[in-house]
């Protein structure tokens, strides 16, 4: 029987082999998101689009050419035309040149939106990095828990055939065995369960890195430390977060846009060359004449007033927001934190003092089942107590890390 209690021991102390599969580290998973994952690289392509377009903005307008009849008389007395009178075939060439200072804020203009589109996919990365750790921080505790459970039911399978073996000598009951067979088979139901979340879990984090879904993937156990940092100020938070600068890039477009609205009311210039060439005895002639926009006049002006007018508006509803947003991310900070706090001193209790207790009364209830002064239902009962204590300690910690990701998401690190 000596040997039957050490067999246990050795059991309850012994981890599983790691299996041969390479194991994938979290860094690489998150290299995996950033490189591959195809919401990030279509905002690779919106600013590659909005950089595009600045190449056009300092186009002119394209030249205006005509040719016809110029004073042709429908009809002409006899003495008209041996006059001279018969009209002149004439081409005509007009260029309208754009005033730079439009050239220049519309340049600007387009430039700005290209650095909106990268703040938004900074933002967007923040996010699926905060999915993709959260994933694998599951995958790591699926993958301890199954390991709790082969653990138990190995235990509970060679105390199920202990208790098989000491039936014929009077020393354990039927229904004690009939008990340990039910509650193998829980840990078979729990197993699935578990296995099942796990599947499920690889798939989402496979999609993240934009891998077969089906794809095998193997996780490092080891769990990082859960420790939250200081409040940061409202400067060091709005620099680190990207929803903020992707705020602040679409107040400075809203501005670059004022400033385009602003330069309409600058004049245009234009060119215009004529060639006339006389039917008959009249002279070639020519007409160059240059052209001027007039914007300011009242009529024309009421448009980009109203438009500077509006953006104007615009842009401290932007203010507005970002400093809501700066509120409402200070303010789920200070809540995670407390949140942290709560659930490390939890998972402190468990380390500390509950699951070594239980662990203890599960060996003093062993060692009691070992000399006959216990019965079998006890030994399952204590090591079914100490099962479901060490999957909710697991539990425990992954809503400690998940805290932690949410709290990283915010500070974006």
């Amino acid at each position: 029987m000596n040997r039957i209690l050490l067999f246990l021991l050795l059991l309850l102390t012994s981890t599983p082999l790691a299996r041969a599969q390479q194991v994938l580290p979290l860094d690489s998973v998150l290299r995996a998101v950033a490189r591959a994952n195809p919401a990030l690289r279509e905002y690779d392509y919106r600013s590659q689009a909005r950089e595009a377009a600045v190449a056009g903005a300092s186009s002119w307008e394209a030249p205006k050419l005509s040719a016809g009849y110029f004073m042709k008389p429908y009809r002409a007395p006899g003495g008209a035309e041996m006059a001279g009178e018969r009209g002149m075939r004439m081409v005509s060439v007009e260029q309208m040149i754009p005033n730079p200072a439009k050239q220049r804020s519309r340049r600007a203009y387009l430039t700005g939106q290209a650095a909106v589109e990268q703040a938004d996919q900074r933002s967007l990365y923040n996010q699926l990095r905060a999915q993709a750790r959260e994933r694998y921080f599951t995958q790591v505790i699926l993958t301890r828990q199954l390991r709790v459970l082969d653990e138990s039911q190995k235990l509970l399978e060679f105390l199920l055939k202990i208790a098989q073996a000491r039936y014929p000598y009077n020393q354990s009951t039927l229904g004690s065995i009939y008990q340990a067979q039910a509650r193998v088979a829980m840990h078979d139901n729990d197993h699935a369960r578990l296995y099942g979340q796990l599947r499920g879990n690889t798939i989402a984090l496979n999609t993240l890195m934009a891998r077969d879904a089906a794809a095998a993937l193997a996780v490092d156990t080891l769990l990082p430390e859960a420790a939250a940092g200081p409040d940061p100020d409202t400067t060091a938070l709005a620099a680190r977060r990207s929803d903020v600068r992707g705020l602040d890039e679409r107040l400075q477009v809203l501005r670059l846009r004022q400033d385009v609205e602003a330069n309409r009311r600058r004049p245009d210039f234009g060119i215009r060359y004529d060639h006339m060439n006389g039917i008959g005895p009249r002279p070639d002639q020519f007409s160059l004449m240059g052209m001027v926009t007039l914007p300011i006049a009242p009529w024309a002006a009421r448009e980009y007033r109203a438009n500077t007018a509006a953006l104007g508006y615009e842009a401290r509803a932007v203010q507005q927001q970002r400093a809501s947003l700066l509120n409402e991310a200070t303010g789920r900070i200070r809540a995670l934190q407390s949140d942290l706090q709560t659930r490390r001193e939890q998972v402190a209790s468990f380390e500390k003092a509950v699951l070594p207790a239980l662990r203890k009364n599960y060996q003093v209830t062993l060692l009691a089942y070992e000399q006959n002064t216990a019965q079998l239902p006890a030994v399952v009962e204590a090591l079914e107590t100490w099962l479901q204590m060490r999957l909710t300690y697991l539990d425990t910690q992954q809503q400690l890390l998940i805290l932690r990701v949410r709290y990283d998401q915010e500070l974006e690190q």
